[in-house]
């Protein structure tokens, strides 16, 4: 948590991975009171699978699911209104209000009791952050002056408590509910999306076969295998299209320091990182450090235009295919920024260094 990250884990696409499974059939009804005849969505975290019209707030759907796996409703308009649940074969129900839709009741199994339990208890975790990030935000004047160093060990430690409540709270429910495939679900949320892969261990080892089994306890145990390719000592190699289009392979980069850095344009946090990598590069790239960063743009100028502007001097690669990149999936990157720092002979031996870190490693590695 104490790393702001851009991440893709609610926007994976189940319903192909369910695709070759034994089917079962759902039956999703609800009564919405202030919808009207308003078009309403259904998603399968985040992809749109299904729509219909209610009428004066009756609607239902009907579809085919092999396992308990999360979904959400959005209602259409500008303003976002939307509620997320677990499904699982058999029937379903939403009872709730159109202006307060987050709040509304699920029925049907016992996976949304659960789930509802959760959302209080990190309800109250993330209730504590929000007044952190608005001091830092009025320290540093809108991000317009460096805050003080005092004021950055105060956010830090605060974020420090969040995260060790967070890894309590977690423990806590994959403890109670060892065998519900909300349990995974969360540890993917909270330690696969914002890799803490010693939380991501622990938390798994306490889930029964079942869990285990779920989709998310696949994802888990899929993800586990891909971090090896990652871990420190390990040798990632990759080869991809710079910005004129010539195909570069990481490996060629041996012989130097490198910082393999995942980012993107419309990634905020990775924008308000990169003076701290411009910095690092200009300190130390004569000294034999170099970066290869690659952008999970779709779009070429967008990519260009940020590359200029924040003034990155360094190797640039991307396949344009944002989360859809082979690269993605092949190294298990579910959030942006995430970095890898290679040595000399291009083995990984540190991960996600950040401002002043990045350049206290640098440093220690120069002498």
């Amino acid at each position: 948590m104490s790393t702001i990250k851009i991440t893709s884990f609610l926007f994976v696409n189940l319903s192909l991975a369910l695709a070759g499974m034994a089917q079962g059939t759902y039956q999703l009804s609800g009564k919405v009171d202030g919808l009207a005849n308003e078009k309403i969505y259904l998603n399968n975290d985040g992809d749109k699978i299904d729509s219909t019209f209610a009428k004066n707030g009756v609607f239902s759907f009907k579809g085919k699911i092999s396992q308990a796996s999360y979904y959400s409703l959005r209602l259409e308009g500008k303003e976002y209104r939307a509620v997320g649940f677990f499904m699982a074969p058999g029937k379903t129900t939403v009872t709730g209000r159109a202006d307060s839709l987050g709040k509304a009741v699920i029925t049907g199994n016992p996976y949304n009791k659960q789930w509802q339990e959760w959302l209080v208890t990190w309800g109250q975790i993330t209730a504590q952050a929000r007044p952190m990030y608005m001091r830092l935000d009025s320290a540093s004047k809108g991000g317009k002056v460096k805050e003080s160093p005092e004021e950055r060990k105060i956010f830090e430690d605060g974020m420090k408590s969040l995260e060790a409540q967070t890894a309590v709270a977690v423990t806590a429910f994959a403890t109670k509910y060892p065998q519900s495939p909300v349990s995974p679900f969360i540890i993917m949320d909270r330690f696969v999306s914002y890799p803490n892969p010693e939380m991501e261990a622990k938390t798994w080892a306490l889930l029964g076969k079942e869990a285990k089994g779920s989709f998310y306890g696949k994802k888990i145990a899929e993800h586990q295998k891909i971090a090896l390719k990652t871990a420190i000592g390990a040798t990632p190699d990759f080869a991809v299209a710079d910005t004129s289009g010539k195909t570069v392979k990481l490996s060629s980069l041996r012989g130097k320091y490198v910082l393999v850095d995942f980012w993107a344009s419309w990634c905020g946090p990775c924008r308000k990182e990169n003076p701290n990598v411009v910095k690092a590069y200009q300190q130390y790239h004569d000294k034999g450090f170099d970066i290869m960063s690659v952008s999970l743009d779709t779009n070429k100028d967008a990519w260009m235009k940020a590359v200029a502007k924040d003034n990155l001097t360094w190797n640039h690669v991307s396949d344009l295919k944002g989360w859809k990149s082979p690269i993605v999936t092949e190294y298990g990157i579910h959030a942006v920024p995430t970095s890898f720092l290679l040595d000399k002979d291009g083995k990984v031996i540190a991960k996600d260094l950040r401002g002043e870190k990045l350049e206290e490693k640098l440093k220690e590695l120069m002498q």
